[in-house]
C-alpha cells in the first residue's frame, strides 16, 4: 500500500465533514507529499521521520500548509485567537507535538467562533417561536450559552433572522461563504483532527511544523478580511 493510499485511508476512517469533490481535491493535494531518504517532503518543508508510515502523521499535523501553502503569523486577529496562537508557538518550541497540533487547529476553530462574534457585534435579536429577545455585547459563546440555558431547541432558534450555527459542523457551514474549496477542506480536515486529539483518539505520531501554524494563522486572517468586504457589499 502506497503512503498516499495510507493517508487517504486514515482520512476516510475519521472524516465527518466530507463533501462531494473532496476526493478529487485530495488527490491533487497529495501530489505535494513525497518521501525521500527518511524525509517527508511537503512543499518546501522537509520533516525527518523514522519510518515511512510516519508520513501519515506529518500530513495530519500540517494540513493548512499542505493544502494552502505558505502563510504567515498574523497578530491583528481577535485576542482570543492570538492567545491560542501564542500557546501553539510555545508548544512547538517545546516539541510537545500532539498538543501543539491540537493548539494549531484550535487557532482555526477559535477563528470561526470569533468570526461569528464579529458578525453579530452590533447586537442580536434572538427569536424562538413567539419569543423575541434583544441582546447587546453577546459573542458566539454567550449566545450559545443563553440558548442552552433557556432550553430552546437549537434547530428552531433564529439569531438576526438566521439559523444559529450551534454545532461545530454548522459553524463551519456558515463560515464557508468566506472560503474557497481548498480553504474549506483545510478547515474541515483540521477541525476533525482537532476533535480526535481532544478525545485522545489519534493513533499516529504527529509532526507539526511552524509552517503549519503560519498557514493556520493566515487562513484564519483571510476570513476576517473577506467578511469586511462581505459586509460592505
Amino acid at each position: 500500500m502506497s503512503i498516499k493510499t495510507k493517508i487517504r485511508k486514515a482520512i476516510k476512517d475519521f472524516f465527518q465533514y466530507e463533501k462531494e469533490g473532496d476526493k478529487k481535491l485530495l488527490k491533487k493535494i497529495l501530489s505535494k507529499v513525497k518521501i525521500e531518504d527518511n524525509y517527508v517532503i511537503i512543499r518546501e518543508e522537509r520533516v525527518k521521520v523514522e519510518k515511512e508510515d510516519d508520513a501519515v502523521g506529518v500530513f495530519l499535523a500540517n494540513i493548512p500548509y499542505i493544502i494552502i501553502g505558505k502563510g504567515e503569523l498574523h497578530w491583528d486577529l481577535p485576542e482570543k485567537v492570538v492567545k491560542v496562537q501564542r500557546g501553539a508557538l510555545r508548544l512547538l518550541d517545546c516539541g510537545i507535538n500532539d498538543v501543539a497540533t491540537l493548539e494549531i487547529y484550535l487557532v482555526m476553530e477559535m477563528a470561526l467562533r470569533s468570526l461569528y462574534s464579529e458578525y453579530v457585534k452590533q447586537g442580536v435579536i434572538i427569536q424562538y417561536k413567539d419569543k423575541k429577545v434583544k441582546l447587546k455585547d453577546y459573542d458566539y459563546r454567550r449566545i450559545k450559552l443563553y440558548i442552552r440555558r433557556k432550553g430552546w431547541s437549537q434547530y428552531k432558534v433564529k439569531v438576526n433572522g438566521e439559523t444559529f450555527p450551534f454545532s461545530q459542523g454548522s459553524l463551519l457551514s456558515w463560515a464557508e461563504k468566506f472560503m474557497d474549496k481548498e480553504e474549506s477542506l483545510a478547515f474541515r480536515l483540521s477541525l476533525n483532527v482537532r476533535n480526535l486529539l481532544a478525545h485522545g483518539e489519534v493513533e499516529w505520531d504527529l509532526f507539526p511544523t511552524l509552517k503549519s501554524l503560519e498557514s493556520a494563522s493566515y487562513i484564519s486572517w483571510l476570513l476576517f478580511q473577506r467578511m469586511k468586504k462581505y459586509e460592505v457589499s
